[in-house]
């Protein structure tokens, strides 16, 4: 398993215990916006652990490319996504890492995502997909795998057994790209509610939003149903 893998686990596991405690306040009769506050504080760390994964696996994913480009074993060329990657020198020529004089490349890939995140749902493709090859890019390719999970909400109400009984090519492609932009927009979703609990205190608007234990345990779920997935189809397929 991946060091960005790892992490999200860790981190996640710490989002869910959040949840946990506060259905624990909920009946020990404690106030109910404190337990709102916590729920949320819970779901917030669950998209926490989604940016801090996606930032470790695009410093993992660029780090493979430029080390497999400088020793010319790429095949083609560089990127473009990769190519404009602008990289701290200071950290690329450190030439005291002689014991591992490549490392420097993987330093200065943290050192640009530290001061960045990927809560963007828009930015993983360009990211990404240059470390896929044709057929597993995404988002069409990565959405049957979300589909195989059976969770209707998170992929737009079907199953994958019931996308592949589709006869109709076209049909079916269509049903794969729906599942898709679900999946994005699900994701986004619960994106835009940590940033309505960090930035507005809950308050999209002028009244506070509260969330029951069953919504926020789904879209914790989801969350963890997503990054797992995605990391196993990264995994699986990158050519480097």
């Amino acid at each position: 398993m991946t060091t960005a893998r790892n992490h999200f686990d860790e981190d996640i596991a710490r989002a869910a215990a959040l949840v946990t405690r506060a259905q624990l306040m909920a009946g020990a009769n404690e106030p109910d916006r404190l337990v709102g506050d916590l729920r949320l504080s819970g779901l917030a760390m669950a998209v926490g652990a989604l940016d801090a994964y996606f930032c470790d696996k695009y410093t993992d994913c660029l780090t493979s490319v430029l080390r497999s480009f400088s020793r010319g074993e790429w095949q083609g060329r560089l990127p473009a996504a990769y190519a404009k990657q602008a990289l701290p020198a200071g950290q690329v020529l450190d030439s005291s890492r002689t014991r591992r004089p490549a490392w420097g490349i993987r330093m200065a890939a943290r050192d640009v995502m530290e001061k960045d995140n990927l809560l963007s749902i828009s930015r993983l493709e360009k990211l990404f997909n240059p470390i896929l090859p044709a057929g597993a890019k995404l988002w069409n390719d990565f959405a049957p795998a979300m589909l195989r999970h059976g969770k209707k909400r998170l992929t737009g109400g079907r199953t994958l057994q019931q996308v592949l009984a589709i006869q109709d090519n076209a049909q079916r492609a269509r049903a794969i790209k729906h599942a898709a932009a679900v999946v994005r927009t699900r994701i986004g979703t619960i994106i835009q509610i940590r940033h309505d609990w960090i930035h507005n205190c809950g308050r999209p608007k002028t009244a506070i939003v509260m969330y029951s234990n069953g919504q926020v345990t789904e879209r914790l779920a989801h969350v963890r149903v997503f990054v797992e997935t995605f990391d196993d189809h990264i995994e699986t397929h990158r050519i480097v």
